[in-house]
């Protein structure tokens, strides 16, 4: 194996674990909550926090990767995600394993931005176009098997113990730590950073601050709007005067020439904010149903931990295939604006008729149509992620071409961070609400939310009605969404 196939071996493993721990990590949550508590808002954390720091920190390592060096960066994330995934094994309680989900956060965003950055610096043009495809498919498999695998590994490992420690959901994390670890040894294979391609301008930590705790801010609003408290109104001041601050401090960088953090100049383009809205759509509906449907399956039907992985690929599998189906469609000519509104018409209706199905029909008459409506919303997402970068990038200016990049992967990252967060908020209501109508007692609602409503009167009910009635409300927000899509794309530039 030549330095190079080396060098794009390494990316890859590393590649491949980021996207498997965002869409498997979800499925271990009924049994953290079994082990170590099942509070709510603690627990919609592990999977919260671990979004909002990949969000974030994509852009910042972005950045840094110009600044300091590609290898430097990645080497760097990669530590930081072997040492959270280490203390995800280790923790003993929910506050704990929410930090060391954000450490894999922190270390999972520079495993994209300093990996494609080193693809970009270390590969010719038509080398590059091989190298980026195994990149993007290498993620494509980490997403639709990611589910599986964390499913074998719990049903595998859970009753086996260590320490006096069950290992459990534990062998996830294991397993990340695992192939970073070998990521970390072969790191030597990865080319020396040239010190004379750092960035001229300074980094901009300041914007980089005051990102990270915009969205925090945001996030928490969302998780804490369900209680509605001090903490929530908090939450939402410190939001307004963080975003506020860092959008005055980002227009200031770019009047005085300088490179901002995230340049929202862009976004005046309306084709370009047409079909970076897209990525919104997606990330209010295939990623919460990516994270959220398996403890579903757990919670309502009963499936096992493996079962419920299996059961995934049904919405998964199309991330194999439609994003070459979507360059066969625009090379033919197909129409832009409406393969825009298809995509985000098969995610968001998609998702207001699975939640009727699951709803309304008989359990026995469920599982084709849920396997079709899944397959259908996979199909949609896998179009957007074949297409729509290509679609957004090419309606601006090639010169701001990369500033437009980072807009619509922050779009994008943090959609999908707000979008699960909203989940958690609503799907708590929701079930809190049930109280009202159902058998079930207030102190039973954070092990219903957890998913674990095996041993609670009218718990899977209250699951149930909560959940469908979720994805109701993200499928109307979509739906709207969509609509305002197209009446962007229709206009004239």
């Amino acid at each position: 194996m030549n330095n190079k196939s080396l060098m794009l071996f390494t990316i890859l493993l590393a590649v491949f674990v980021v996207p498997s721990s965002i869409s498997g990590t979800a499925i271990a949550l009924p049994f953290i909550a079994q082990e170590l508590g099942n509070q709510a808002s603690a627990l919609q954390w592990v999977v919260n926090t671990f979004n909002l720091f990949f969000a974030s920190f994509t852009l910042i390592w972005g950045a840094m990767a110009d600044k300091f060096g590609a290898k430097k960066c990645l080497l760097l994330g990669v530590f930081v995600y072997v040492l959270g995934s280490l203390f995800s094994i280790i923790a003993r309680d929910l506050l704990l394993l929410d930090i060391a989900r954000a450490l894999a956060g922190i270390g999972g965003a520079s495993v994209f931005a300093s990996g494609a950055s080193l693809l970009i610096k270390n590969f010719e043009e038509k080398e590059r176009a091989k190298a980026f495809a195994f990149f993007g498919t290498t993620a494509g498999l980490g997403i639709t098997f990611g589910p599986t695998i964390s499913g074998l590994l719990i049903d595998t490992f859970a009753n086996t113990s260590m320490g006096g420690m069950l290992i459990s959901y534990r062998a996830i994390f294991a397993f990340h730590f695992l192939v970073l670890a070998i990521v970390l040894l072969l790191g030597q294979a990865l080319p020396k950073d040239d010190s004379n391609e750092s960035a001229k301008n300074p980094f901009d930590i300041l914007g980089a601050f005051l990102f990270v705790l915009s969205l925090f801010s945001f996030m928490a609003f969302i998780t804490f709007i369900a209680y509605f408290d001090s903490q929530t109104l908090i939450a939402l001041v410190v939001f307004f005067v963080c975003g506020g601050l860092f959008i005055g401090q980002q227009k200031s960088l770019h009047v005085k020439g300088l490179s901002p953090l995230l340049d929202l100049e862009v976004l005046k383009n309306k084709r370009f904010f047409g079909f970076s809205l897209v990525t919104v759509i997606a990330g209010f509906s295939f990623v919460v149903l990516l994270t959220y449907f398996p403890s579903f399956l757990q919670a309502v039907w009963g499936f096992s931990a493996s079962s419920s992985g299996l059961f995934m690929l049904a919405l998964t599998t199309p991330m194999l295939f439609c994003p070459f189906l979507v360059a066969k469609m625009l090379n033919s000519g197909w129409d832009t604006k409406r393969l825009a509104l298809m995509m985000s018409l098969l995610m968001s209706a998609g998702l207001i008729i699975l939640a009727v199905i699951l709803y309304l029909f008989p359990v026995q008459w469920q599982i084709l149509p849920v396997i079709l409506l899944l397959f259908i919303i996979g199909v949609g997402m896998g179009l957007h992620a074949g297409g729509i970068d290509n679609l957004a990038l090419s309606s601006v200016d090639p010169s701001k071409a990369g500033l437009a990049a980072g807009v619509l992967n922050s779009c994008r990252l943090g959609s999908e961070a707000v979008g699960v967060a909203l989940y958690g908020a609503l799907l708590f209501f929701f079930v809190s609400m049930s109280v009202s109508f159902l058998s079930i007692n207030v102190a039973d609602i954070n092990a219903i939310v957890a998913g674990n409503t095996k041993d609670i009167a009218d718990g899977t009910k209250s699951y149930l009605y909560a959940f469908c009635a979720t994805l109701v409300i993200l499928g109307v927000l979509c739906l709207v969404l969509s609509t305002y899509v197209w009446r962007l794309l229709k206009q004239k530039q």
